[in-house]
């Protein structure tokens, strides 16, 4: 039901479903490895001696399969991937924009992230942040190296006494360590941390994501958006994927996200695409937990009926319900199935809607 209502809410914004085999060449994977980043891959030899895998992404393929054309795509795929020593097929649900990605396209698919993730809990955070920002604070702050990685990781931490310890040992200057802990304290409303960012913005290339972001901030509040979208410059993973915003998505009582996504222009052109895209995937092996709820019933109503109830009657019966959009299981009394169903009655002949149970 909930995979049924993203892809409603995908095609209403004009997302078309992309289709896909179970495999692609071994060597579409073996040369974006460092896209990948996972474990291994399941490879096997085909029926002509070519080696293929079976997929564990959508994206690669999305990107391969493009023509260097605009194209709005959403999937519901399943990939498969070593998860802690075994192998697992899990299924991804996400969103791709490949082409020229101007700030609308942009926010359209943070806005599509956000209601992604509103199909799940009203209560949900985005978080949001933009790489060459923080890239740029780096530059102009003489930050490269193994000074650069530490201090990265240090932010993706919130690791304030990591970079006051740094500061204390000479490798960063205390005008640096300021800068660095006042970007990791900024958690705030996007537009209200735009402004707090703008004292961080010491170079024009900050100033022009800023007022990217700014446009950005200004076209989600029209979609309705603004409040729950955060700036967070803690996001920097994959910061040699992603070269613009990217975005996280949580969940109350999921203990880690369960979206992710960001603007990636550098894989099609690594692939030879002249384009630019951006996307998301939500996990949901980590929402299974959160899908529960819908999923524990079998049906909203489950009708039984014995020997002497009009078959007929009954068919016409259950699709009057169904028509008012409860969904229900029509079981002969005394079958032995196990059901689990929000509610249940018996069925009569001659019986109303109005005796059925809320």
């Amino acid at each position: 039901m909930l995979e049924a209502r993203l892809n409603q809410l995908y095609e209403q914004y004009g997302y078309r479903k992309f289709r896909m085999s179970k495999f692609e060449e071994y060597d579409l994977y073996a040369q974006n490895k460092d896209f990948l980043k996972r474990g291994h891959i399941i490879t096997f030899t085909d029926a002509d001696g070519s080696l293929k895998a079976l997929r564990p992404d959508v994206t690669l393929s999305i990107i391969k399969n493009n023509s260097g054309d605009g194209e709005k795509v959403y999937y519901n795929e399943n990939v498969y991937r070593e998860v802690g020593g075994t192998f697992r097929e899990i299924l991804q649900v996400g969103v791709e924009s490949v082409g020229q990605i101007d700030p609308y396209a942009q926010a359209e698919v943070i806005a599509l992230a956000a209601r992604s993730l509103a199909c799940f809990s009203p209560t949900y955070v985005l978080a949001l942040s933009d790489v060459s920002f923080v890239a740029c604070l780096l530059d102009q702050l003489e930050l490269s190296g193994a000074v650069r990685e530490q201090v990265l990781a240090l932010i993706a931490q919130k690791n304030a006494p990591g970079i006051q310890a740094m500061a204390q040992a000479g490798v960063l200057s205390q005008r640096a360590a300021e800068e660095l802990l006042e970007l990791m304290d900024l958690y705030a409303p996007l537009k209200e941390g735009i402004a707090r960012a703008g004292r961080l913005a010491g170079a024009s290339a900050g100033w022009d994501t800023l007022r990217q972001l700014s446009l950005t901030a200004a076209i989600l509040d029209r979609f309705g958006l603004a409040g729950q979208v955060r700036l967070d410059f803690s996001l920097v993973n994959s910061m040699d994927y992603y070269n613009g915003v990217i975005f996280q998505g949580f969940l109350p009582d999921v203990p880690a996200s369960v979206l992710s996504g960001g603007r990636y222009d550098n894989l099609p052109r690594k692939m030879g695409r002249q384009v630019g895209a951006i996307g998301f995937a939500l996990s949901m092996g980590l929402l299974e937990q959160h899908m529960g709820g819908e999923r524990r019933y079998d049906a909203d109503l489950l009708l039984t009926y014995g020997p002497d109830a009009d078959l007929a009657e009954l068919a016409a019966f259950a699709e009057a319900i169904r028509a008012g959009g409860r969904t229900v299981r029509c079981e002969r009394e005394g079958s032995g199935s196990q059901l689990r169903c929000r509610t249940q009655a018996r069925y009569g002949n001659g019986m109303t809607l109005e005796e059925v149970p809320v």
